[in-house]
C-alpha cells in the first residue's frame, strides 16, 4: 500500500500552554483533561520529548480493555521504576474502594532513582468505578523523581476533590485553545502568511480548536484557500480524505470498523499480501493514526474515525460492508478475540465462522475480550438448525454459557438440538456420539442443578456413558456459579435440609470424578453453613477447615472463599477479633492472587455479606445498589440471593416504595427459574425484612404474620441465625411471649454481643495508636530516621525507639516495610 507524501507537521504550542506544561515536573500527578481533538496527547508527548529528553517516559493508552487487563498494563508501567512494587500492585487484581489504600501504601514505599514520567492516555476509556479515587491514590506517592500524567476526555470529576490536593495539577481545555496570535504563529512556522480577514474567519469558525485549525491549514497549503465551514466533517473530507489514494481510502474504511487493531489485523483486512512490518511503518507515518507501543496497537483519531464510519455506513454498499465485517471477524480470530469476532461474523450471518471458532468454557470464564451474550443467544435463535447441528461441541459450550446468562430459551433449544444429534448420529463417529451424549446428560441436568437427587442420577449416567471426566466442564471452571453460599444453592424445600446434606455427601464422589475435582469441599461447606445457621459453630468450624484442605488440593478458589466467609461469620458470632480479621484478610487475598473476574466479584460478594451481617453499608459493593448492575455482574442462578442485599440496602435507606416493588420481583425470581430450580433462603429473608418494615411502621399484626411465614420456612430445618442477625429480633420474640423461642433469643443475644465486639475492633483497627504514636509512626513511614524524628519533635531518640516498639506491637508487625502497608 503506497503512502502519499504528507507535509511534515509542525508542532506549535501557545505560550499559555507551554507555561502550563512546564509545571508538570513540580507535581506528583498531572491531569490533562479536554475533549477529543484538542491536541492533549501530542502536547504531552512533544513536551516530554523536547523538554525532558533525559527522563524515562513510559506510556499506556487505554483501549476499552476489560478492567483487569487495563490494570495489568498500568502496573507494567511501574516495572521500569520498581519491579517489586509493580508486582505488589498486580496482586491487588483491580482498583476498587477496598484496594485504594493498599495502592497508596505501595506507592509510598516506591523506589524511583531516576526522573520518570508514567503516562496513562485515554483514561476515560478505562472501565473503572473509582476513576477519581484512583487518581487521588496515585497522587499520594512521595517520590520526587516520579511523575504521573493522566490524559483524558471529560469525566464526571468532582473538581473540589482535587482543588485541595496539592499533589495534583490540572490542565484543562482552555489551555489548548488557540487565540489569534497563536494561529498566526502556527501559520508563520509553516511558512504561510494569513491575511487579517482570513485570520478573523478562521478564529471564528474554529473557535480556537486545534484540530479544525490544522485541517484548515492542510487544505490552505494544498489549495491556497480555506473551507469556510465550521463543519468538521467537511474539513476532514477536504483536508484528508480527498488527498488519499483509492487503496488508502479502501484500507481506512475497512479498519474503521475496529476500535483498535494490530499490524497483523491490518494486513488481514487487505485483499493483497503485505508484510506486517511494511504496514506498521506506513501506519506510524500517518498524522491521524496513533500507535501504542505497549500493546502494539493502532488507534485512528476520533475525528477521522467518525468521518470514516459515517462514510462506511452511509456511502458504501451492503456488499462492501459485509466483506469488511467478515475480514474484521477473521482479524479478531487471529488475535484470539473470539467474542469480538462473533459480533462481526453475526453481522453478516456467517454462522459457520462463529461456530467453528475454538470456544471453550474456560475461555469465557477467563475472558480477556468483551463478552456479548446477546450475540450468542441470537445465533442460537436465528441460525438454521442443520448448521448448528454440525458443531455439537460448540453447542455444548454455548449451552453452559446461555444457562449461566439466564438465556433459558436458547439453552433449551441447544438441549433439543443435541438430543437430535445423538438420536440421528449422522456425520459423527460412534466414539464422538458417546462423548456428546455424556456431555449432554450433564448439560441437560442443569435444569435440576439444585435438586441433588436428580443431579446425582444424571452424574452417574454421564460417568457410565463417558467412562472418563467431562471435557466441557472441569475443575478450572468455578463451582456453583461463584455463589458464596452453598446452602443457598441447595436448600430448596422446607423440612428437607438434613436429607439434602446426606445426599450431597453421597453425590460428591461421582461428581468429583466426573469433573476432575471441581467443587472439592462443597459438601463440607454445605454442612458447615447448615451447622452455623443452627448455632452449632464448633462443628461448623471443623467442617470449614476440612473444606479448605479439600478445596486447596484441587485449586478450588471459590470453595475456599465460601469456607473463609463461614469462618468470618463464626468469628462474628463468637466476637473473636483475631479469627475475624484473619478470615477477612484471607478472603481479600484470593482476590489479589486470581486474575479471574468471577473471583473478584465473589470476593466483593463475600465482603458484602459480611457488611450485611455487621450492619456496615460501607462493605457492600456498589453493584448491589441496583438490580441491573447485579444482573450484569453475576451469573443468573445466583441473582435471587443477591437481591436480598439489594432489599436490605433499600430498607436501610428507607426507600420503602422501591423496597415493596423490588420485594415482589425478588419473590418471583427466587421461585420461578427454569426447570426444577427453587430457592427458599431469599424468600425467608424477604419475609423477615417485611416483618421488620411493618413493625417499624407500627403494623404489628402484619409484622407477626410475615414473621410467622418466615418461621414456617426456617424452623423445620432449624435455621435460626438469619433471625438472630437482625438487631430488633430479640424485641420481636419477647413481644410474642412464647417460651418456644428461648434458644433463638439466646442466639440473638450472642450474635449481637459478638457483632458489637467486631464492630469496635474494626473501629479500633482504623486508629489503634495514640495521637503521639501515630505522629511518630507517620514520620517514620515518610522515611525519616529516628534521629530526624527526635530532632523534629524535640524528644530523645530513645523515646522515638520505644514508641516505635509500641507501634509495632499494636499493629502486629516487625519491620518498616510492614508499617508501610498498615492503615492507622
Amino acid at each position: 500500500m503506497q503512502k502519499k507524501k504528507e507535509f511534515k507537521k509542525a508542532y506549535y504550542f501557545s505560550d499559555k500552554l507551554k507555561e502550563r506544561l512546564s509545571q508538570i515536573p513540580y507535581y506528583p500527578l498531572t491531569i490533562v483533561e479536554a475533549p477529543s481533538g484538542f491536541g492533549k496527547t501530542t502536547a504531552v508527548r512533544e513536551y516530554l520529548r523536547k523538554e525532558l529528553p533525559d527522563a524515562t517516559c513510559e506510556w499506556y493508552t487505554c483501549l476499552s480493555e476489560p478492567i483487569f487487563v487495563a490494570w495489568l498494563r498500568i502496573c507494567n508501567l511501574f516495572n521500569c521504576v520498581d519491579s517489586e512494587s509493580a508486582e505488589e500492585m498486580k496482586r491487588l487484581r483491580i482498583p476498587k474502594m477496598e484496594t485504594l489504600f493498599d495502592i497508596e501504601n505501595i506507592l509510598q514505599n516506591l523506589n524511583c532513582q531516576k526522573e520518570t514520567y508514567l503516562v496513562i492516555d485515554n483514561y476515560q476509556l478505562m472501565d473503572c468505578n473509582v476513576h477519581q479515587e484512583l487518581i487521588s491514590a496515585f497522587s499520594m506517592h512521595k517520590n520526587p523523581n516520579l511523575h504521573m500524567i493522566f490524559i483524558t476526555q471529560q469525566l464526571p470529576f468532582h473538581e473540589q476533590l482535587f482543588i485541595h490536593n496539592d499533589n495534583i495539577y490540572l490542565i484543562k481545555a482552555p489551555a489548548f485553545l488557540f487565540d489569534k496570535n497563536s494561529i498566526t504563529s502556527l501559520f508563520r512556522m509553516e511558512g504561510l502568511r494569513i491575511k487579517k480577514e482570513e485570520l478573523e474567519s478562521l478564529s471564528s469558525s474554529s473557535e480556537g480548536w486545534i484540530s479544525a485549525i490544522r485541517l484548515q491549514m492542510v487544505n490552505y497549503k494544498e489549495t491556497g484557500r480555506f473551507v469556510y465551514s465550521a463543519d468538521i466533517e467537511q474539513l476532514v473530507e477536504t483536508a484528508v480524505w480527498n488527498r488519499l489514494t483509492p487503496v488508502e481510502k479502501d484500507f481506512l474504511l475497512r479498519v474503521s470498523v475496529l476500535d483498535c487493531f494490530t499490524a497483523r489485523q491490518a494486513v488481514s483486512m487487505l485483499d493483497e499480501e503485505f508484510n506486517p512490518n511494511t504496514i506498521e511503518t506506513a501506519l506510524k507515518a500517518s498524522d491521524f493514526i496513533r500507535y501504542t507501543p505497549d500493546n502494539r496497537q493502532f488507534i485512528i483519531h476520533n475525528i477521522l474515525l467518525d468521518y470514516l464510519r459515517s462514510r462506511f455506513y452511509h456511502c458504501q454498499t451492503k456488499e462492501y460492508q459485509s466483506k469488511a465485517y467478515r475480514k474484521a471477524g477473521v482479524s479478531c480470530v487471529i488475535e484470539a478475540k473470539y467474542c469480538s469476532a462473533a459480533e462481526f461474523f453475526y453481522k453478516v450471518k456467517d454462522y459457520d465462522a462463529i461456530l467453528s471458532m475454538p470456544l471453550s468454557c474456560e475461555y469465557f470464564y477467563n475472558y480477556q475480550d468483551k463478552y456479548v451474550p446477546e450475540v450468542f443467544e441470537a445465533l442460537i435463535n436465528e441460525c438454521p438448525e442443520e448448521t448448528l447441528c454440525k458443531y455439537p461441541f460448540t453447542l455444548l459450550v454455548l449451552g453452559h454459557q446461555t444457562f449461566a446468562a439466564g438465556q433459558y430459551g436458547a439453552y433449551l433449544k441447544i438441549c433439543e438440538l443435541l438430543k437430535f444429534i445423538i438420536r440421528k448420529g449422522k456425520g459423527f463417529e460412534s466414539d464422538e456420539i458417546r462423548e456428546i451424549k455424556g456431555e449432554y446428560i450433564y448439560l441437560v441436568s442443569m435444569m435440576d442443578f439444585n435438586d441433588i437427587t436428580k443431579m446425582m442420577e444424571s452424574q452417574r449416567n454421564a460417568w457410565e456413558t463417558l467412562g472418563k471426566p467431562l471435557k466441557i466442564i472441569n475443575r478450572k471452571s468455578i463451582y456453583g456459579y461463584a455463589s458464596p453460599s452453598i446452602l443457598n444453592l441447595y436448600w430448596r424445600e422446607v423440612g428437607t435440609l438434613e436429607d439434602t446434606l446426606q445426599k450431597m455427601d453421597e453425590a460428591s464422589f461421582t461428581y468429583l470424578k466426573l469433573t476432575g475435582g471441581r467443587g472439592a469441599g462443597a459438601q463440607s461447606i454445605l454442612r458447615a453453613e447448615a451447622m452455623l445457621m443452627r448455632g452449632e459453630d464448633d462443628e461448623a468450624e471443623i467442617l470449614c477447615y476440612k473444606a479448605l484442605y479439600d478445596a486447596k488440593s484441587f485449586g478450588q478458589i471459590g470453595i475456599c472463599l465460601s469456607a473463609e466467609l463461614v469462618l468470618a461469620r463464626i468469628a462474628i458470632l463468637r466476637g473473636n477479633e483475631g479469627s475475624y480479621f484473619t478470615a477477612v484478610r484471607n478472603i481479600q487475598g484470593y482476590d489479589k492472587e486470581s486474575s479471574n473476574p468471577s473471583i473478584q466479584h465473589m470476593v466483593e460478594y463475600c465482603m458484602s455479606i459480611i457488611g450485611f451481617v455487621l450492619g456496615i453499608k460501607d462493605y457492600i459493593a456498589t453493584w448491589f445498589y441496583d438490580m441491573q448492575s447485579i444482573k450484569k455482574t453475576l451469573y443468573a442462578p445466583i441473582v435471587p440471593m443477591a437481591q436480598v442485599l439489594n432489599l436490605w440496602l433499600l430498607l436501610m435507606d428507607k426507600r420503602y416504595n422501591e423496597f415493596y416493588a423490588a420485594c415482589r420481583f425478588a419473590m418471583d425470581t427466587s421461585s420461578n427459574m427454569t426447570g426444577n430450580i427453587k430457592f427458599i433462603m431469599p424468600q425467608m429473608y424477604q419475609l423477615i425484612f417485611l416483618a421488620i418494615l411493618k413493625r417499624n411502621n407500627g403494623k404489628q399484626l402484619e409484622s407477626w404474620k410475615y414473621l410467622r411465614e418466615a418461621f414456617d420456612i426456617a424452623l423445620p430445618d432449624q435455621i435460626y441465625l438469619p433471625f438472630a442477625q437482625e438487631e430488633c429480633m430479640k424485641y420481636f420474640l419477647n413481644e410474642l411471649g412464647s417460651t418456644d423461642f428461648t434458644f433463638l433469643i439466646t442466639l440473638c443475644e450472642r450474635q449481637q454481643k459478638g457483632r458489637d465486639v467486631i464492630r469496635k475492633a474494626i473501629l479500633h483497627k482504623k486508629s489503634p495508636l495514640t495521637p503521639r504514636e501515630r505522629e511518630i509512626a507517620l514520620l517514620f513511614k515518610d522515611r525519616m530516621s529516628r534521629k530526624e524524628i527526635a530532632d523534629k519533635l524535640y524528644i530523645s531518640e530513645e523515646t522515638v525507639k520505644s514508641t516505635l516498639k509500641a507501634v509495632y506491637s499494636k499493629l502486629e508487625i516487625h519491620s518498616r516495610r510492614e508499617l508501610n502497608t498498615k492503615d492507622f
